[in-house]
């Protein structure tokens, strides 16, 4: 054993260390940070739920439609917030770290591959290995950019078409950043348990829960409790850049919803960035999500508005960390190693550093049974997962039922499915000719380490120090156990007291589990495809490669001999159709469409407005002829008239346009007979903490769209703009609504039965909330008045004043210092 583990050691490293080669130079931080809209068509189809497939549940398919860019999902069908891609761009006049975050379901290597091609073609500069891709993890994005076949269960068959105008995205978003790096003031914030009260996001997986792996460590019963902060200033201070990282599923929307949304993350985004008073780019990295479900209160009403109390409630702890955070300008070094693991049935072993030999069995002998040594540890070799492809749904059942094809009959391998056993069903749902097992996407997962510092860090125990932060990109959903395993491993192995795991990362192979974890079963362990030491040979794998380049003086070859490189996938050719011309394209209209798809359960749609829209309860709405959705996604901005009759974009506390990219105005698209109607509606709700406080004056809603002006038969087309607005409409106030008791009178905000926007932290976007300032004015017979002031009462979501009515009054005024009101007469 003791022989091995030296070979194994000795063997580990093959990138050759000589005095030819360059040092790392240490040298001042530079930064660029930029955002953007990614660019996917309409109608492409949304990953995350298996149950969304026309065959296997055909959940969110709303009336039947079929699109260009589906094969075995329902469509999109419109836009509760745009996905976003985010950039953050750091140099040191040595080395380069590109840092991309992007609203979909998970990386993908050729797409990170094509990215880094791309900026080196644009840039120049030397970016092997150096540019890193991270998701939010949202269950409503398009997903077939990715051309892992495995994962097409979760989000269809790829497109060459999604692939390339995504790629194109997150390409230019780098750029932008490039173009506007300057130099920069860097710093991390670190807190422990900072949400204890479970309110913004919860452990999920309780398989683990008496689980204990480190001898100084607790049973597994939590979520990993760890927030990061990296915060990029301009060398006067001002911010640039805030980057958060933590662990938390985008699940609050569920299967049915066809709108495209940026769920859990992107909603905790946008309440950071309107904590600012100007643009700030705002990102999250995830980090421990494969076992932590997003909360949130559940009285807000419709799950929209629940998103965005989510927000709400996480930006307070994000930004006071933030705040904490120092900076400093000093000089850094930066090193960036990304390598494509090999991982099959001979190759995947775990060591943790000699103490272990951990691999499984490749003889085809029975199982033993036996997962479990005597003392409790784990037994090795594994020959219950005999698996030479792979397997997946260990630990629990699959979407179709539990098949088990392994010869083990012990959980959690009993319910083991090869996938070559599936090979008819993907085949026949994705309309391939024939599959070779093992898969080649299964056989490398890319993985990244970057170190860079010393920073000043703000540690978990509120102690300001200047360190190395190593960060691990890791290409999966990452548990919990597994983060606090790397950065345990980290610490002991290379010496690093601050690593943060960023995962969803360069790669997707399921859910990345520690052996230990991976053994108690459940919905995790199920999908990944080689068993219980696949998550941790990547995590050792990822340790390794960081020992050999970033812990020495030396700027090592990426992979001087060709051993890492990543999956090589086939050329796809474009789709070839034509878009419906759409000559009526940027035209209103006078009558809606029957059958016009509206999100909003209840509402009526309408071709314009209303002339007054009331606070809270009033919903503007616009219908119009666009352009088909390959060269339409058309941008509804709020505008309101100054009091010179002038037209300007209404911008959110931080200064960015109030748009259909943010949780206000819901966008969706309907195709009829080679026609394109689209509706967008707007409630008149504020935003941040002045939602309550929307401006009573004049306000319209404007389109810029496209419409098809080419013939070609494939992506990119050519075409034209248009624009149109809706007709003007007044913003008036609400009426507040009272409920007279005995010993108390109770006040409200009454959101309406369709209500999708957050208008209190406390109450309901389909009921009660109560009152910003509330007061209640008693007017006397005598002519004098005596004024109250409300008590919030979070349980039912009104403000309370005590009662009963006085003697002698003619009546009583409850306003909320907003311009809202409502009149009491005894």
């Amino acid at each position: 054993m003791i022989i091995l583990l030296l070979l194994l050691a000795c063997t580990a490293e093959t990138t050759p260390r000589d005095a030819s080669l360059p040092r790392i130079r240490a040298g001042a931080p530079v930064a660029g940070v930029a955002e953007a809209p990614i660019d996917f068509p309409m109608g492409a189809p949304l990953g995350g739920y298996t149950n969304r497939c026309l065959y296997l549940g055909n959940a969110a398919n709303v009336d039947g439609r079929e699109s260009d860019y589906t094969l075995a999902f329902g469509p999109s069908a419109g836009i509760q917030t745009r996905a976003m891609a985010k950039a953050l761009w750091l140099e040191n006049g040595d080395q380069h770290l590109v840092i991309l975050k992007a609203d979909v379901i998970y990386s993908f290597d050729g797409l990170v591959e094509a990215v880094e091609d791309a900026l080196h073609q644009a840039t120049g500069e030397d970016l092997d290995g150096r540019v890193t891709l991270t998701t939010s993890h949202t269950h409503n994005a398009p997903a077939n950019f990715s051309d892992q076949v495995p994962f097409y269960l979760g989000g269809d068959k790829y497109n060459e078409e999604v692939f390339q105008r995504f790629a194109a995205s997150l390409t230019a978003v780098a750029l932008d950043a490039y173009t506007h790096r300057e130099p920069a003031k860097l710093g991390v914030g670190i807190a422990r348990d900072w949400d204890p009260d479970d309110q913004i996001y919860s452990d999920r997986r309780g398989e683990n829960n008496d689980l204990v792996v480190w001898p100084d460590g607790d049973p597994a019963t939590g979520k990993d409790p760890h927030l990061w902060v990296m915060r990029v200033d301009d060398l006067d201070g001002a911010p640039m850049g805030l980057f958060f990282n933590f662990g938390i599923h985008g699940i609050m929307l569920d299967a049915d919803n066809p709108l495209v949304s940026v769920d859990s993350t992107g909603h905790i985004e946008m309440a950071v960035e309107d904590a600012f008073d100007a643009p700030v780019v705002v990102a999250h990295w995830q980090g421990a999500g494969g076992d932590a479900s997003p909360r949130g209160r559940g009285e807000h009403g419709h799950r929209f508005a629940k998103m965005e109390g989510l927000g709400e409630l996480a930006v307070g702890p994000i930004i006071d960390l933030w705040t904490q955070t120092p900076t400093a300008a000093e000089p850094i070094t930066l090193e960036t190693v990304t390598r494509a693991i090999p991982q099959d049935l001979e190759t995947i072993r775990v060591t943790r550093d000699g103490t272990v030999d951990w691999r499984y069995a490749t003889d085809g002998g029975p199982p033993d049974e036996i997962l479990y040594e005597p003392d409790g540890s784990l037994r090795s070799p594994f020959d219950e997962f005999a698996a030479p492809v792979g397997a997946v749904f260990c630990g629990e059942s699959g979407p179709l039922g539990n098949i088990g094809t392994l010869q083990s009959r012990v959980p959690p391998y009993d319910s083991c499915v090869e996938p070559d056993t599936l090979e008819e069903i993907l085949e026949n749902l994705f309309d391939i000719q024939r599959l070779t097992f093992p898969l080649p996407s299964t056989l490398r997962a890319n993985t990244t380490a970057a170190r860079l510092g010393p920073l000043p860090i703000r540690d978990a125990d509120g102690q300001q120090v200047h360190d190395d932060l190593l960060i691990g990109f890791f290409p999966g959903e990452t548990a919990a156990m597994y983060a606090e395993q790397y950065r345990r491993r980290s610490k002991a192995e290379l010496g690093y007291d601050y690593a943060m795991v960023v995962g969803y990362a360069q790669d997707h192979e399921g859910y990345l589990l520690i052996p230990e974890d991976w053994m108690t079963g459940g919905y995790e362990a199920s999908i990944n495809l080689w068993g219980p030491l696949q998550g941790e040979h990547l995590l050792e794998q990822n340790l390794i490669m960081a020992d050999a380049h970033l812990n020495t003086d030396v700027l090592e070859p990426q992979d001087p001999n060709d051993e890492w490189q990543p999956t090589v996938y086939e050329d796809r050719p474009l789709p070839v159709f034509s878009p419906d011309r759409s000559a009526t394209a940027g035209q209103l209209v006078d009558t809606v469409p029957e059958g016009l798809f509206v999100p909003l359960d209840g509402v009526t749609p309408q071709p314009q407005p209303d002339d007054e829209i009331v606070r809270f309860t009033g919903l503007a709405q616009l219908v119009w002829e666009g352009g088909d959705p390959s060269v339409d996604l058309p941008i509804v901005t709020l505008e309101v008239q100054g009091d010179g009759g002038e037209w300007s974009a209404v911008t959110t506390p931080s200064g960015r346009p109030l748009t259909d990219a943010r949780p206000d105005i819901l966008l969706t698209h309907t195709p009829q007979d080679g026609r394109h109607f689209w509706w967008a509606g707007w409630q008149a709700v504020g935003w941040s903490d002045a939602r309550q406080d929307l401006p009573a004056g004049t306000y319209r809603l404007h389109v810029e769209g496209q419409r098809l002006n080419g013939d070609e038969d494939r992506w990119p087309w050519r075409s034209e703009g248009y624009s149109l607005t809706s007709a003007p409409f007044t913003v008036v106030p609400a009426e507040i609504t009272l409920v007279v008791g005995e010993d108390e009178i109770r006040a409200s905000l009454v959101g309406p039965s369709w209500g999708y926007r957050l208008i209190d932290i406390d109450g309901s976007s389909q009921g009660d909330n109560p009152l910003a300032s509330p007061t209640l004015t008693w007017e006397f017979e005598d002519g004098t008045t005596m004024t109250d002031v409300g008590d919030r009462d979070r349980g039912s979501g009104t403000s309370v004043f005590d009662g009963p009515i006085p003697e002698g009054v003619v009546r009583g005024v409850v306003e909320d210092g907003l311009g809202n009101s409502a009149t009491l007469v005894p």
